[in-house]
């Protein structure tokens, strides 16, 4: 078990980023998505637009996920 000191130090770091403001929704996807950019164009992966709008990414090492309008699923 940590000594006492670094579960006060580990609160007080919890507390702390509480109090900064949460980040926006669109925001967030606007980062998720740029990322995912930057794997397909480095040949990481490759992203289909299916006909519901949904992304579906799979990577060269065969794994391969739903990216649906808010949340992301893991199908392989």
């Amino acid at each position: 078990m940590p000594p006492r000191s670094a579960l006060s130090a580990s609160t007080k770091r919890a507390s702390e980023c509480r109090n900064e403001p949460a980040m926006d929704a669109d925001e967030a996807k606007a980062i998720v998505m740029a990322y995912v950019g930057e794997l397909v164009v480095s040949g990481c992966a490759e992203s289909h637009i299916l006909e519901n709008g949904d992304i579906r990414l799979r990577f060269t090492n065969g794994a391969t996920f739903l990216l649906a309008e808010t949340m992301i699923t893991r199908l392989a």
